[in-house]
């Protein structure tokens, strides 16, 4: 299969960043509810360093989603934006406080946000790869 042309790869990969965006709120709601935890509880720092990460997250994401559509497997890709969402996140932490940087670093939060970043990427891929459907394959729906 021939492949696929960046520019199209990066504009996929931009509204997966956005779903991925959405769907780590919805999981952290979740989440919040079912353990009854606020994802930070320590409040050492401004209130929007976490979603300061998270958007620096979402570029990440973007960018490794945008790549790894291209490539022949994508294992290292997903493997490279669970570590990079995690990293991402934990240092953002980290330039707050040390005591947030130690409760992000387990936080099921930050955790369900690098899976969830790897299923991106994993998913983009698959859904790029599989064969088109109808009358894109070159037969004639007649025949």
């Amino acid at each position: 299969m021939e492949r696929l042309p960046l520019r199209r790869s990066l504009v996929v990969a931009l509204f997966v960043a956005v779903t991925w965006g959405a769907a780590t709120f919805a999981v952290a709601g979740l989440l919040a509810v079912l353990l009854d935890r606020d994802p930070v509880q320590t409040h050492a720092g401004p209130v929007y360093v976490g979603l300061i990460g998270l958007a620096l997250a979402g570029i990440a994401v973007w960018l490794i989603v945008g790549f790894s559509a291209r490539a022949p497997s994508p294992w290292f890709g997903a493997l490279g934006a669970a570590a990079s969402v995690y990293l991402v996140i934990v240092t953002a932490a980290l330039l707050v406080s040390f005591p947030m940087f130690a409760e992000q670093a387990s936080s099921p939060f930050v955790i369900a946000a690098a899976v969830l970043a790897a299923i991106a990427v994993v998913a983009t891929w698959a859904v790029l790869r599989s064969p088109p459907e109808g009358g894109l394959s070159g037969r004639s729906l007649r025949s």
